[in-house]
């Protein structure tokens, strides 16, 4: 009987999946007389984790990914969740109510009730899915889906070993531990193929992301992840060199990270600049605001004595129409080719656009643009006679950006192509 009841739920799935509209708040024809017999097929499904089911949590849309875990106690209907949220949901789980039902007269649906860690998970414009309805399994895989915005719940069964991790916080653990590696100085590579990737991990957000070069053309992927007990798992695989990256492992032997390829261990290299040119990363995987102070505030390494000469004609200007400059920002908008230079005078900004174009080898050539109609823009041309020494070396000379590995840190040094003796340095 348990056989043939779970047939009649897989069935029940194949059926729903082959209307035409699959969204799962339209109501359907009912497909059986016996919803309880459906309800009890589900209920085994969900039973035969002794040690609980640990997966993913994907929102339909945007790029978040959650790590959960859950055990379900049918004597009390209790439910028992760990997630990824944050270092607390990781180490003390939420416990709250769930209960089963029949969702559009079809769907088998296990509801997590108010107290439960999905609660607590906030997207930019909304929560996330508290009611799951099957749509199948496959071997020890359990798929779910949200009935109100069809976010989808990946669990499998777990053992006795990943039961105890989580409840010994290991969670927690790895989150912290990856954090902590990820947010070290320097920068990361990996190589799964013939072609280095440039790797990056904001910990705030967790999101990865993997750019590469191929043939001077830039190909960048940024995803979700989710901490596991292991490391970490991509919301969607990333193809480096025709090589897929879905998860990076930690090994403890060597403090490090790898990806397995073709069963082959690819570990993660710590680099001391970015692995490709910074004229493919500015504006997307590294900040596009590059940021230049006066040498009396700081002294920027790479500065040459032609532009210090241009520097102290401008400074000089602005100082005596007292206007002393605090800082000039260098902001590439690379989606539209613009960079604003915005020279600072405390909080008021004077801003002068250029439109920009790059060959394929990363030379810059800069064109002036007219006065953008706001204030930043009426200051700059209010002021435009004491910029002239620094708008002028732009649109007169073509430059070259690169990286400058510096006992402060990493810069990013402008040379200019048509003058040699004119280089200066600017920081994220």
């Amino acid at each position: 009987m348990k056989k043939l009841a779970l047939y009649t739920l897989l069935c029940a799935a194949v059926l729903a999946s082959c209307r035409k509209n699959n969204a799962l708040d339209i109501p359907v024809e009912k497909s059986y007389t016996e919803p309880k017999q459906q309800l009890d097929s589900f209920k085994t499904v969900l039973g035969s984790a002794p040690n609980g089911w640990v997966g993913v949590l994907t929102p339909r849309e945007g790029k978040e990914l959650y790590n959960v875990y859950l055990q379900l106690d049918n004597s009390k209907s209790e439910v028992t969740l760990y997630t990824d949220i944050n270092a607390t949901t990781a180490a003390t789980p939420s416990k709250s109510r769930f209960s089963l039902s029949i969702s559009q007269t079809v769907n088998p649906t296990l509801n997590f009730s108010e107290g439960s860690q999905l609660g607590d998970i906030k997207l930019s414009n909304r929560g996330v899915d508290t009611a799951y309805a099957f749509r199948y399994i496959s071997g020890d895989t359990l798929v779910l889906t949200g009935n109100k915005f069809s976010d989808e719940l990946k669990l499998v069964k777990a053992s006795a070993q990943v039961k105890a991790d989580y409840a010994a916080g290991n969670l927690q653990a790895s989150m912290a531990a990856s954090a902590t590696f990820f947010n070290q100085p320097g920068f990361f590579a990996i190589k799964p193929g013939n072609t280095p990737a440039f790797v990056f991990f904001n910990t705030n957000s967790k999101i990865g992301g993997f750019a590469f070069v191929n043939n001077k053309t830039r190909t960048s992927s940024g995803t979700g992840y989710a901490y596991t007990l292991t490391g970490i798992t991509l919301r969607h695989p990333v193809v480096v060199d025709n090589q897929s990256v879905s998860s990076l492992i930690w090994d403890a032997t060597v403090s490090n990270f790898y990806a397995l390829v073709d069963k082959n261990k690819v570990y993660l290299e710590r680099t001391n600049v970015p692995i490709v040119p910074v004229h493919y990363l500015l504006g997307s995987e590294l900040p596009g605001a590059l940021t230049m102070l006066p040498p009396t505030t700081y002294p920027l390494p790479g500065w040459t004595a032609d532009f210090m000469t241009i520097w102290n004609d401008v400074s000089n200007r602005f100082k005596g129409a007292k206007y002393p400059i605090t800082k000039v920002v260098m902001d590439f908008q690379t989606v539209n080719n613009l960079l604003n230079m915005d020279i600072y005078i405390g909080t008021i900004i004077c801003r002068y656009s250029f439109r920009y174009t790059k060959t394929a080898d990363g030379v810059y050539s800069f064109v002036m643009l007219a006065f953008t109609n706001d204030t930043p823009g009426a200051n700059g041309n209010a002021l435009k006679t004491l910029a002239q020494p620094l708008t002028n070396m732009l649109s007169t000379n073509r430059f070259t950006l690169d990286y400058l590995d510096a006992p402060d840190g990493v810069f990013v040094s402008f040379k200019s192509a048509d003058k040699p003796t004119l280089g200066f340095t600017s920081y994220w």
